[in-house]
């Protein structure tokens, strides 16, 4: 028997396979138009030293940031629908290892998305061109992108190794990168205040690849050279460890029901009750309702980043002798939690369509009475019941701290009228989006060969890839966005109801 004959065959197909040119060269390419653009921008501007500097920052971050997501958009999904079909077991029939089939998994979700990094690096080498980076600094920074997809994939695999759920494994995988990244920055802050427990704080901020992200640059690795590849193999040595927990995850495989003792059993219990009796009363409201409202860990997560989004927000608004509370960096400081928010939200939205899909639930579904609107109507009912109010405790906070802002000292600085036609523009535009990504979403959840990439899928075009378009308001592709899936909805659900009801009627 080969060594790893699944990364080996996983290897030879991705070499036959057409799309692994294609997605290099549209990669580069995009990369080439992006980074060409913000390159022709500054130079417009004026002659500036800093500007291949600020190029080189601004491409390494949203490269960074799709990186981060790279893992739940490829891997999240890619253990947990073996064992949703029932080939998990198949594979243990031979003398394949946990660790074949892990490594397996990883090379094939991967391998693609490490082609599209490589591709895009020669894009960000441009940037020394225009001055303002040092070669070190490149490599660097190439290197940490390069663990950073590496730490998302592996974590996303470990996730789906213990979860049988689409989206379970998803929002796993979206909690445990928060997870780290979080506790990261926390420790990472407190190192350089608590002087005493400075190195045991760094290593768990280490365990983060934005921790070596951020001392790659040639400013942070020239005062904390060590700090730098200290916290590159911290973090690189975590991503084994998640193959590795996945790989023993599998090893230890079993379809049968855990036994649920102990903490298990505490935490497993209702422990609102009354959780019956309520579920029960919406049966009569909508049964796609009914059918959607089991996701408490959904909405306790979602309360949970409202929650502290805010507290975060007052703080900071309260704390800053500048006074945070200006719309700008009250923009920046919401946005990631908005952010999560919204990928949650996308995650519910194409909940339904794609579960229902690979059950053949919908099938039986349109031969009930239900129409086409009940049934679109009852995912909106239960995504409002989990997400309006944790949106709302958002909204609320950045009206406070506009509010701390108009009485700052600084506040003279910037008329009141902007700072709230901006603020009152950012929440329009956050409504915006949860609209165009639930509309877009369950379009593509129903219509999509593979439903199970919808959410990421949705999460790509809606969320992402608007934000690197600087000409265009991302308003205006959010109204594309919700006209296209609302339309493409309602029509392409009326051709799968004729064609489901019609068979069955003749």
């Amino acid at each position: 028997m080969i060594f790893l004959p699944i990364v080996t065959r996983e290897l030879r197909v991705a070499a036959r396979r057409k799309t692994t040119f294609i997605i290099r060269c549209a990669v580069a390419l995009i990369g080439i138009v992006i980074g060409g653009f913000l390159l022709f921008m500054f130079e417009m501007v004026g002659p500036m030293g800093g500007g291949g500097a600020m190029v080189f920052l601004i491409v390494s971050r949203y490269t960074l940031f799709l990186a981060l997501l790279g893992g739940i958009f490829l891997a999240s999904d890619c253990v947990s629908e073996e064992r949703r079909e029932g080939t998990l077991g198949f594979l243990f029939l031979t003398d394949l290892k946990g660790y074949d089939v892990v490594l397996g998994k990883f090379t094939a979700v991967s391998l693609n998305a490490f082609y599209g990094l490589l591709a895009g690096f020669p894009v960000l080498a441009l940037s020394m061109l225009a001055g303002g980076v040092t070669a070190g600094e490149f490599w660097r920074t190439c290197l940490t992108l390069a663990n950073t997809l590496f730490v998302s994939v592996a974590a996303a695999i470990w996730m789906s190794s213990i979860s049988k759920s689409t989206y379970r494994a998803m929002s796993s995988a979206v909690c445990l990168l928060l997870g780290i990244i979080v506790t990261a920055i926390i420790a990472y802050e407190m190192s350089s205040v608590v002087v005493r427990f400075s190195a045991p704080l760094f290593y768990v901020a280490a365990v983060s690849p934005l921790t070596s992200y951020h001392l790659a640059s040639a400013a942070n690795y020239f005062r904390q050279a060590g700090s730098f590849w200290s916290s590159l193999a911290i973090s690189n040595g975590a991503g084994w460890l998640f193959l590795g927990l996945a790989g023993w995850r599998l090893s230890v495989f079993t379809e049968k029901p855990p036994i649920r003792t102990g903490w298990r059993r505490i935490f497993a219990r209702d422990l609102l009750a009354g959780k019956t009796d309520r579920r029960s009363g919406l049966l009569a409201v909508n049964p796609v309702l009914w059918i959607l409202d089991d996701s408490r860990r959904m909405r306790v997560l979602a309360w949970a980043i409202a929650i502290i989004s805010g507290a975060l927000l007052l703080t900071a608004s309260a704390f800053d002798a500048l006074g945070a509370g200006t719309p700008f960096l009250n923009h920046y400081l919401s946005w990631p939690c908005y952010f999560l928010l919204k990928v949650l939200f996308t995650i519910q939205a194409c909940r339904f369509f794609s579960e229902s899909r690979r059950t053949g639930a919908l099938e039986l579904l349109c031969c009930t009475p239900m129409t086409m609107n009940e049934i679109i109507k009852g995912q909106w009912m239960a995504l409002r019941r989990i997400f309006l109010w944790p949106v709302l405790v958002l909204f609320f906070s950045q009206l406070a701290c506009f509010c701390f802002s108009s009485r700052s000292v600084f506040a003279g600085a910037m008329p009141d009228a902007f700072m709230g036609a901006y603020t009152l523009y950012q929440m329009v535009r956050h409504v915006a989006d949860f609209f165009a990504a639930g509309w877009f979403g369950m379009w593509l959840a129903l219509t999509i060969r593979k439903p199970n990439a919808a959410a990421g899928l949705t999460i790509l075009y809606v969320l992402v890839l608007p934000t690197i378009i600087f000409c265009v308001p991302t308003v205006a592709t959010d109204a594309v966005f919700i006209i296209v899936g609302f339309a493409k909805l309602r029509q392409d659900f009326r051709i799968h109801h004729v064609n489901w009801v019609a068979p069955q009627a003749g």
